[in-house]
């Protein structure tokens, strides 16, 4: 039988506040190297250019590619920040709600 919890457990607040910061920092590199790809491979520049290349359309898809993979990074890093603030909030004491 379960019964209520009177008082908020600090070890599981600091573990739901570290997963989150674990997300966060998860997002924080997707977008840095996401702007560093697409920066250094110089390919929105090859797409933006007046007489665009030959190959566009293998441009095309590579970026296309590029982005599917980096939203689901963003979306797996997402989702570990909002499982830390799960963790974070259900550690919490009733009171506290």
């Amino acid at each position: 039988m379960r019964t209520a919890r009177s008082d908020d457990d600090p070890a599981a607040r600091w573990m739901g506040l570290a997963v989150f910061l674990l997300g966060v920092a998860c997002l924080v590199v997707v977008f840095v190297l996401m702007y560093a790809d697409l920066a250094g491979s110089g390919l929105l520049g090859q797409l933006a250019a007046p007489a665009a290349p030959r190959d566009a359309t293998a441009a095309w898809w590579t970026l296309a590619a590029k982005a599917a993979f980096f939203f689901l990074m963003i979306y797996a890093g997402s989702a570990i920040a909002a499982r830390g603030i799960g963790l974070y909030a259900a550690a919490r004491a009733p009171h506290e709600a």
